[in-house]
């Protein structure tokens, strides 16, 4: 995968929840929005879509003009399509709900311009557009997100803040640049544009390591980019660590099983994958037939070893 589109898979994980303004829910047996939307952020998380989805319907009823709910919504055909498996209908009902969760972004950020959750939230959502409008051929949809997703980036790049979602979107951006090839690396010098990889990994981290809601978010990109530059340990121990927080995500457990059987480690990677098919997903059917045929293929692996 090319930097340009590990430049537009990472932004949209980046989403913090902000502290509730709302009454304290103690006075009440009723939760806030925030509480709620922690809720349905954790389910989906877990890969508990089903819930996540109940829970989302109930806000968009409860806020219509929220983007977050939309955009959570919309993140599990993504993810799907993503990690999972590429098909048409997954690509028009992400496409069909993401447009909802841009629309709401926008009318957030003209309230607000130095909003960073908001620009983020469009970074994301422009480029996740950008990425399965591509897969899908529609590359009038591809080109307008890209482009539109990238001025956001730089948005973000102008807003002087330690939080730590600005500090994932600096950590892609210094990725991002330090992995253009450099042969064409004159394009961005010539812009003024600079990173480098290490410097782009030491955002990354530090946004890990802080307590706020978005290091799970940074986990999961320090997993995938240290993953690209085959750099598997180091990308196990984030696997690890997302997995200790969300022992119920199937998607975390599968990918875990990647590594390990690329690294040729074929009995951790044959656990992993039979972790998958314990927790049989019931919103995830098909990765359950996919790590039940991974787990196969290892023992019959170790017969023919034996």
């Amino acid at each position: 995968m090319n930097f340009i589109i590990i430049l537009l898979l990472a932004f949209g994980f980046a989403i913090e929840t902000p502290d509730s303004t709302a009454e304290n829910s103690s006075a009440s047996s009723t939760p806030t929005y925030e509480e709620q939307l922690e809720t349905g952020v954790d389910a989906f998380y877990r890969t508990d879509w089903e819930k996540a989805t109940e829970i989302f319907d109930q806000l968009k009823d409860r806020s219509p003009e929220d983007p977050r709910a939309y955009f959570f919504e919309s993140m599990m055909p993504f993810w799907e399509y993503f990690f999972i498996h590429q098909d048409k209908e997954l690509a028009t009902q992400f496409l069909e709900q993401s447009e909802r969760a841009v629309h709401y972004s926008e009318e957030r950020l003209q309230e607000s311009p130095n909003d960073t959750t908001m620009v983020l939230l469009l970074s994301g959502l422009h480029g996740y557009r950008s990425l399965v409008a591509a897969g899908e051929k529609e590359y009038r949809i591809a080109m307008q997100s890209g482009i539109t997703g990238f001025r956001y980036t730089r948005k973000l790049l102008s807003l002087d803040s330690e939080r730590p979602d600005a500090q994932i979107g600096r950590g892609m951006f210094y990725y991002m640049v330090g992995s253009v090839p450099r042969e064409v690396r004159w394009v961005t010098n010539a812009a003024g544009i600079r990173g480098d990889i290490e410097e782009g990994f030491k955002e990354l981290k530090k946004a890990a390591e802080s307590d706020s809601e978005v290091s799970n978010d940074a986990k999961m990109i320090l997993m995938y980019l240290y993953e690209k530059e085959e750099r598997y340990d180091e990308a196990i121990v984030y696997a690890d660590k997302l997995i200790d927080r969300f022992p119920e995500n199937v998607i975390f457990h599968f990918k875990k099983g990647e590594l390990l059987k690329t690294m040729g480690e074929n009995p951790r990677a044959r656990t992993s994958f039979q972790e998958v098919v314990s927790l049989d997903n019931p919103s995830l059917p098909r990765l359950h037939e996919e790590s039940k045929k991974r787990v196969d293929e290892l023992d019959e692996l170790s017969l023919k070893s034996d």
